[in-house]
């Protein structure tokens, strides 16, 4: 198991989905070329599938059994601006045990992790907004979920190297 907190990452920077995709187009043409490798302990194909994941709840909202401690719902809301500015997030964080719905598919592979990530942009550039209630930081406004989401990508991928 990598400490993430502690593995090489890249830093990344979206400003927008458009920055988004073109790093996805580049990870593309790595894993085309066989000199995709990642840092972390998800491989690429997860890494997609988590971002598509959290993209989707955004959109769609978290599973009904989605369950976050008290603690963090307490204090979510009043740490909400650090986490929605589009800075990346911070690694090294253990999803726990109760949180299982926020795991990628496990052994998910590149096209999948990339097609499910695609159908999520897709839907972006479609007009659909992200307005479901985060579990963890109560009402968010599209612009909040941007800011989040993009920091969260680039938590992720910065894992992935060509």
């Amino acid at each position: 198991m990598v400490n993430t907190k502690n593995a090489p990452r890249r830093d990344l920077a979206f400003h927008c989905t458009g920055c988004l995709k073109e790093e996805l187009a580049r990870i593309d043409a790595a894993h085309r070329a066989g000199t995709l490798t990642h840092t972390g302990n998800w491989t690429a194909g997860e890494n997609l599938d988590h971002i598509a994941l959290t993209w989707e709840f955004a959109l769609d909202g978290p599973p009904p059994d989605a369950r976050v401690p008290f603690i963090i719902r307490l204090i979510g809301p009043l740490m909400k601006r650090r986490f929605t500015s589009g800075k990346t997030l911070p690694s090294g964080f253990k999803i726990p045990k109760s949180a299982a719905y926020m795991e990628p598919r496990a052994g998910c592979s590149f096209a999948d992790g990339r097609t499910r990530l695609q159908r999520v942009l897709d839907r972006l550039d479609r007009g659909e907004r992200m307005t479901q209630r985060s579990p963890a930081f109560g009402a968010m406004t599209h612009d909040e979920w941007m800011g989040l989401q993009l920091g969260h990508a680039q938590l992720h991928l910065g894992f992935l190297s060509y």
